[in-house]
């Protein structure tokens, strides 16, 4: 078993306390779908997978969405908003942060951030799409009474989808100064 050193455990807790307030400001997006809000709070949980790994940050993404839980309480969304924003949030993170490791040691900085960033791109939107038609109809059928089928699912799904693009989008811009100035500078500090 590997040991984890406590400076590794520090940026941890701090990445993800980042990421919690981060996820305090959110900006609606699609107008008439206020429940669908972009956030930056992934861009922590980005860095913790670059730096400390995947399982990193997929803790940062649960710790985030649990004190937000803990904090803001159910809502009107029960949870579903946090539900879905884990799925998009390591669907997006996970398979960059290992992109990464794969690709940085064969390719430069910048081409192993091109990469990481397209196979995270597709990585969101594809589970974004899978993850609401899997679990948006139970959400409406169990806690809104509604039954979402048909054309109403579709819109609802693609509504979702275009957040996840702007979203994924968004990240893989920043990914480029995250890992070129703020990663590699951690790193020789704490790691």
């Amino acid at each position: 078993m590997k040991k984890i050193s406590t400076r590794k455990i520090a940026l941890l807790a701090m990445l993800s306390a980042m990421a919690f307030v981060l996820f305090l400001f959110e900006i609606p997006l699609i107008p008439g779908n206020s429940y669908l809000k972009l956030d930056i709070s992934d861009v922590p949980a980005l860095a913790g997978g670059v730096l400390l790994g995947p399982v990193s940050a997929v803790i940062i993404e649960a710790v985030k969405n649990i004190i937000e839980l803990l904090v803001k309480g159910m809502g009107s969304q029960l949870g579903f908003g946090n539900i879905m924003n884990f799925v998009v949030g390591v669907a997006y993170v996970v398979p960059f942060a290992l992109a990464y490791k794969g690709t940085v040691k064969k390719y430069k900085t910048e081409i192993a951030v091109l990469i990481s960033s397209a196979i995270g791109l597709v990585s969101i939107v594809v589970l974004g799409i899978c993850g609401n038609y899997v679990i948006a109809p139970l959400f409406f059928r169990y806690f809104m009474n509604t039954i979402l089928t048909g054309d109403a699912l579709w819109t609802a799904i693609w509504s979702a989808t275009i957040l996840n693009l702007v979203k994924g989008v968004f990240l893989s811009i920043v990914s480029f100064p995250l890992i070129k100035v703020v990663c590699e500078r951690i790193k020789k500090l704490i790691i």
